[in-house]
């Protein structure tokens, strides 16, 4: 890595205007998301603590009330019947309209309802004066501020998504990290794909500030336009982006080769390019210059979703600074298993961080290096090693809590998370055992593992090193689940998820002695939870259970707290009183080699992790911006429309949408294919008999199988971009069958094809594998 030039404070310039800005804006996207918990913990802390908190936290803002509590009654009803018979009597229509009468009763009965609203408004105000304290205004002003804070910086969601994308952009423009289907290497590649962004970027300016122009025009005519400050955002940083190309096209950098091939530089244009300038072509020509913008417009729509997307890529880039990749092999070490086993394993234990960091391809960054080595290290050959890590970053796209499928259930009401995650797991499972056919078919020496008695003893002992972290990461979770009462999910997972990682890094890197501190955080908050449970015990023993509760919901949610406090004061006892009677025993004492961009200090971690981060936003999150223009095009072209809107059979209607769900997974970034799906085939298939929840898992699996399909292949590149252009290239095969010199790419297409084709088509087959695969969950309410 080269050293910067100029620093102040010991930051380079980037730090400086790029890093900090975007950490400030993933903190700041925290403690929005967390706000809301935060602000109804405060209350409940206030009820708990005074009485009535809800209404003396009214101090100082009810004013006191000028009506009068104790009035007259009598003379005010015959003071307001004299009136309304006067009005009466100077009404000429007042007989014809049948208001002449004038009804006393209902006159006082109006006045003493007038009354005791008076009255109430007096008790509390009295109420409030008489029992407020200083201690209830200080208070209110920290609960009452953090309410002001959460719900002012939540209107500015759109501007926090729009200056990170713009940020982050500008560092990978800087930076030549956007991804493209091959590195920069020669002064060809770097020219044409200079230029290309140049031209790209030039033309996202201009369809900003026409679209600028359109709104001015729009409201000048009176049309209310929404959130119309964002303007000078994008036109600011598009201006900033092309004068980064113009900076990059006159300041040439002195490490390229010389020569190289037109064609081929053709291929180190981002991809982000590429759509950018097939998307304002097809603009240009329909006379919608602004297009692109206004579909940037769109995703600003959703910008509480990619600002997550954001923050698990700062997961992924924090987890990528811990040893604990390293810690999972040390424990599969000694199984001694087979390359291809070994793959097989590593698919189904990535598959979880997979699911826990978006699924985007971010675990193949955290981990991809990691997975690599430790595959080759096993005796895999280079292939299948690829082949295996590419896999990692796409397996877990239909497991809990992903965020793809969080954007699903977001878009349309017709699935739930839950049902989409039910089905998931059946289909994960599906995914990974015909990976291990597949593998066993291809592999080249026989399968192997080692004797359960010699290998399950010190993979247990290599357990050890793990426990620590299982304490940090239960501390967290308990905290959440018991003290501010969010349990960890799909909806929580972007809050819980960094904090867990800022503690982890804190333990491995600052001191080891914060564990101490976890664990003494850990065991009373355990007491309490085991005392919550044997409450919960008693009343479900005497038929007392609580309102909103279930028997049977009341019953699993008490083993659950039962066996979760079990397992963490388990890795308490384990770690303080059995582990320091193995202490010297080489089985406990992990295999770890420190990776180049991984700091042993933890604020080394921190920086290294934020400036990945920012650089990785950039890339992903312009791929992502400009899909949704992609998808656009694709929109307007009137394509969608070609399909009728019911086939004459649904085997008919089923092939023709597997077909375009492959394709559009095949060259579109995934956050942006399901916004575009839901918009125009999801009907389509609704409409010719294909159950939503059968559609959805249908479009999962089609976008896994376009992670790892060429001519994108998102995976793929990202492999490369860690395992290093140089091992991809060294990994081709000259000699030798097709599949064996393309295994890369030919096993997880024949896997992921598989899986497609027995999900679409075999429900179609039998009812019953249909309902078991696609179960509708009942909400009651």
């Amino acid at each position: 890595m080269d050293k910067p030039t100029f620093t102040v404070a010991n930051r380079s310039i980037k730090e400086w205007v790029s890093s900090l800005p975007t950490l400030i804006i993933l903190l700041l996207t925290i403690f929005l998301s967390s706000g809301e918990i935060i602000h109804s913990q405060l209350l409940k802390i206030g009820e708990n603590t005074w009485e009535s908190y809800f209404l003396l936290r009214g101090a100082g803002m009810v004013q006191q009330p000028t009506c009068n509590p104790d009035p007259n009654i009598d003379q005010l009803t015959r003071e307001t019947v004299r009136k309304r018979q006067q009005e009466s009597a100077d009404d000429p229509l007042a007989d014809v309209l049948g208001t002449s009468e004038v009804n006393e009763d209902a006159i006082r009965q109006s006045l003493e309802r007038s009354r005791e609203n008076c009255r109430t408004r007096w008790e509390r105000f009295q109420t409030i004066e008489e029992r407020v304290t200083p201690g209830v205004i200080a208070f209110r002003t920290v609960e009452g501020g953090v309410a002001k804070i959460v719900s002012t910086l939540g209107d500015y969601k759109r501007l926090l998504l729009c200056l990170l994308v713009l940020i982050c952009a500008a560092t990978a423009t800087l930076g030549r990290h956007h991804i493209a289907l091959r590195p920069q290497r020669t002064v060809k590649d770097y020219l044409v794909s200079t230029t290309a962004q140049l031209i790209a970027n030039a033309l996202l300016l201009s369809s900003a500030f026409v679209y600028r122009m359109e709104e001015v025009a729009a409201m000048e005519s009176g049309v209310r336009v929404g959130h119309f400050y964002l303007h000078q955002f994008w036109i600011a940083g598009f201006a900033i982006l092309t004068a980064s190309s113009l900076y990059q096209l006159i300041r040439r950098p002195r490490d390229l080769e010389s020569g190289g091939s037109w064609g081929k530089a053709l291929l180190t244009i981002p991809l982000y390019t590429f759509m950018a300038l097939t998307a304002s072509a097809q603009f240009l020509s329909q006379g919608y210059y602004h297009g692109i913008a206004v579909y940037l417009g769109m995703m600003m729509e959703m910008s509480t979703l990619f600002l997550n997307l954001a923050l698990y890529i700062w997961i992924g880039m924090m987890l990528k600074q811990t040893k604990l990749a390293h810690l999972v092999f040390d424990v599969l070490r000694p199984w001694k298993m087979s390359p291809e086993l070994m793959a097989f394993v590593v698919l189904a234990v990535a598959a979880i961080p997979t699911a826990y960091t978006g699924a985007s391809g971010i675990f193949v960054i955290a981990a991809g290096a990691t997975i690599y080595n430790e595959l080759i290290r096993a005796g895999a050959r280079k292939q299948l090693a690829l082949a295996a890590t590419a896999m990692s970053g796409s397996m877990g796209v239909v497991l809990r809590p992903c965020l793809l499928v969080v954007i699903i259930a977001a878009l349309n009401k017709s699935v739930t998370t839950a049902e989409l995650f039910n089905s998931g797991i059946k289909i994960f499972i599906l995914s990974l055992v015909l990976f291990f056919i597949y593998s066993q078919f291809a592999r080249t020496s026989p399968a192997r593992i080692a004797p359960f008695s010699e290998a399950l003893p010190h993979s247990l002992k290599r357990l050890i090193p793990l426990l620590p972290y299982g304490i940090v990461v239960g501390t967290v979770l308990v905290f959440f689940s018991d003290v501010l009462n969010r349990h960890l999910d799909e909806f929580s997972a972007p809050i819980i998820l960094p904090v867990m990682l800022l503690a982890v890094l804190f333990y491995e890197k600052l001191s080891r002695h914060f564990l101490h501190l976890f664990a003494l955080a850990l065991i009373p908050m355990l007491a309490m939870s085991f005392m919550d449970t044997w409450n919960g015990y008693q009343a479900l023993q005497s038929g007392e259970i609580p309102t909103g509760w279930t028997t049977v919901t009341l019953q699993n949610h008490l083993w659950g707290l039962f066996w979760r406090n079990v397992i963490l004061g388990g890795f308490i006892v384990v770690h303080y009183l059995v582990a320091p009677r193995m202490k010297g025993n080489g089985d406990t004492d992990p295999h770890y080699a420190p990776e180049e961009g991984v700091s042993e200090k933890l604020e080394g971690s921190l920086r290294f992790s934020t400036n990945e981060t920012t650089t990785h936003i950039g890339a992903l999150l312009m791929l992502m911006a400009l899909s949704v223009s992609t998808g656009g095009i694709i929109e307007r072209s009137g394509l969608m429309e070609m399909l009728p809107e019911a086939f004459s059979s649904i085997w008919i209607a089923m092939t023709i949408l597997v077909v375009t769900m492959v394709v559009i997974g095949m060259i579109m970034d995934p956050y942006g294919a399901v916004i575009l799906v839901n918009a125009t085939i999801a009907q389509v298939a609704f409409n010719n008999g294909i159950d939503p929840l059968h559609f959805w898992m249908i479009t999962l699996v089609a976008f896994e199988l376009g992670y790892l399909t060429p001519p994108v292949a998102l995976n793929h590149l990202l492999t490369r971009q860690v395992v290093g252009d140089d091992e991809v290239e060294s990994a081709k095969l000259h000699s030798g069958s097709f599949f064996r010199r393309y295994e890369k790419f030919l096993l997880p297409i024949a896997v992921m094809l598989t899986a497609l084709l027995a999900v679409s088509y075999l429900p179609l087959m039998s009812e019953g594998l249909h309902q078991w695969l696609f179960h509708k969950i009942q909400v009651a309410m």
